[in-house]
């Protein structure tokens, strides 16, 4: 579902994690648009998450970049009190920052694998926590929404860490939904194939093997998916709690991805 341009989130405060580039940036750049106060939150990729920031000014909106490496809890907790301080408050928090470990399982180190977790589901977690606290003392509604991916659903070689941290992050939105509703509600979006920019180059040169595994032919847009995160934030999604919404072209209903090569071993994070 495409929210429409004129959704509004007029003085709604937004901070998206891991929003320098991709479909976090899309995102921000998205809820700019409708009036919302982006907090554009990056860790090593400053000049993209200048350039987000940039955009979302230029096109008339709020937003302020925000810089925490969400493994450090210290940081963590800093970030958030630099959000509330920044917007004067939180309305929606965005969970998108994430790492993709590509490896055999053989090849995932004790320190690899609590590295993804840590980025991936601990973060999430305890900024939802810090959020979901923040509102209750408030008495204030707020929204959360998790990015998540197929591989939470799908099983597929060489992502071990990766597809266990999606999975657990959408068992997570099912119980954070269950516990903070009424006043809060959290979804998850799951995208497919998404082409941003470290892979825009290897999925174009490989569209063969690809493609004819999306039924719909096609690669996802980071547009659809901000569009679509949009929705799951806004009023028209008021009844809406604890689901993961797929976007992905139809991938998960063939059910039939390629068989990947193994990846080489990756360097210790």
């Amino acid at each position: 579902m495409t929210a429409p341009a004129s959704a509004s989130f007029a003085n709604q405060r937004v901070l998206v994690t891991g929003a320098s580039g991709g479909i976090g940036a899309g995102i921000a750049r998205a809820f700019g648009a409708r009036g919302a106060k982006v907090g554009v939150h990056y860790h090593t990729r400053e000049a993209g998450a200048h350039a987000t920031r940039d955009d979302i000014l230029a096109a008339g909106g709020e937003a302020v970049c925000l810089h925490a490496d969400l493994r450090d809890m210290a940081a963590l907790e800093r970030v958030f009190d630099q959000t509330l301080n920044a917007l004067g408050g939180l309305d929606i928090l965005i969970n998108n920052a994430g790492v993709v470990l590509k490896a055999s399982i053989l090849d995932t180190s004790a320190a690899h694998w609590d590295d993804t977790m840590a980025i991936n589901l601990r973060a999430p977690y305890l900024l939802s926590r810090l959020a979901a606290a923040h509102w209750l003392k408030q008495e204030q509604a707020g929204v959360i929404l998790h990015n998540t991916s197929i591989h939470g659903s799908l099983s597929a070689e060489y992502f071990s860490a990766y597809a266990t941290s999606k999975a657990a992050l959408e068992t997570l939105t099912k119980v954070q939904a269950v516990e903070w509703s009424p006043s809060i509600r959290v979804n998850a979006l799951a995208p497919g194939v998404v082409p941003v920019e470290r892979q825009q180059e290897y999925l174009e040169q490989t569209k063969e093997l690809w493609l004819p595994s999306i039924p719909a032919g096609r690669y996802g847009t980071v547009e659809e998916m901000a569009s679509l995160a949009i929705f799951l934030c806004g009023q028209d999604a008021g009844w809406i709690t604890g689901q993961t919404f797929v976007a992905d072209g139809g991938t998960l209903a063939r059910m039939n991805l390629p068989v990947r090569p193994q990846p080489p071993a990756p360097p210790l994070p």
